[in-house]
């Protein structure tokens, strides 16, 4: 009980101090069937797009949260692996437009699609595909930062980052790994030259410079703790460079410049993906659900 006044302390403080946000913006809790993972909102109009592991494809809505906005739809279905099991990992858009988003793969079948404004899906890496593919950054629009993990038998997870190439013609793809030492990274934002790792198994959110990590000769070893967190997920980032996870099992907490967290919401069922809507002012959060009986959900939050 004190735990959660605590916590609605927390987040009255929060919103009040959204001097900033839209007049009458408040919370908004959407229902969503199906198993969604991954969150991208897209600039230009607020639509947001999200992955769902039961139908192994992207649905979408516009102005989300509106009375009268459309219910969400497929719009994208992505190619499963032969004999897998379904699951998509992070959603980003492209400058062009694209989205690109990731296939888990587990252990065996990871890859990274590009789907075309038209909602055409085409391969854009399959390299490595025995990696477990989670975090996706878009640098710009040839290449991309991918999260990733190895897992043999009983041994603990070992996992790193990778920046992606594409070339002109199909499959001249380039992996190269530019940090290493993580265990499950998960979670990848970029905030001014800073680079954010959250690493699920180590309960941390690790900081690298990165262009020093693309410039080096060889992969930057994980070393600098940005912030201690339990179990962060996917991340995202405002400009000025606060960041946005999962903290502990129910709740997202958002982290200053200096890593000082602050519980936003904490009664979601199982929070995955974030994704922050700059335009206007909004962080939409993925509360998947536990049990059959319960729909999922998108939670709507005003952020300044």
């Amino acid at each position: 009980m004190k735990r959660r006044l605590t916590a609605a302390i927390a987040m009255t403080m929060f919103l009040a101090a959204c001097g900033s946000v839209a007049p009458g913006m408040s919370a908004q809790k959407v229902p969503l069937a199906g198993t969604p993972n991954g969150v991208a909102v897209r600039d230009s109009d607020g639509a947001v797009f999200v992955t769902d592991d039961r139908t192994n494809g992207i649905v979408m809505t516009s102005h989300i949260g509106d009375e009268d906005a459309p219910a969400f739809s497929l719009y994208a279905r992505i190619p499963a692996a032969e004999g897998e099991r379904t699951g998509l990992s992070q959603i980003a858009f492209a400058p062009n437009g694209h989205l690109l988003v990731e296939r888990f793969g587990f252990g065996s079948a990871s890859a990274v699609f590009d789907v075309a404004p038209s909602a055409q899906v085409a391969l854009a890496s399959d390299t490595n595909s025995a990696r477990r593919r989670l975090g996706l950054l878009v640098l710009d629009g040839g290449t991309f930062l991918s999260s990733w993990f190895v897992k043999e038998g009983s041994a603990p997870p070992a996992g790193g980052v990778s920046v992606i190439t594409r070339g002109a013609a199909p499959r001249q793809v380039i992996e190269r790994d530019i940090v290493t030492g993580l265990g499950k990274p998960v979670g990848l934002a970029v905030a001014g030259d800073m680079l954010y790792i959250s690493d699920q198994a180590a309960n941390r959110i690790y900081r690298v410079d990165l262009q020093a990590a693309r410039a080096a000769s060889a992969p930057i070893p994980a070393g600098d703790v940005f912030a201690t967190v339990e179990a962060p997920d996917l991340m995202a980032a405002t400009p000025d460079g606060t960041l946005y996870t999962k903290c502990g099992a129910h709740a997202v907490c958002r982290f200053s410049k200096r890593g000082r967290a602050t519980v936003i919401v904490d009664d979601l069922d199982a929070p995955r993906g974030v994704a922050v809507d700059v335009a206007r002012k909004r962080l939409v959060a993925v509360d998947r659900s536990s049990t059959p009986d319960k729909p999922s959900s998108l939670r709507v939050l005003p952020i300044k």
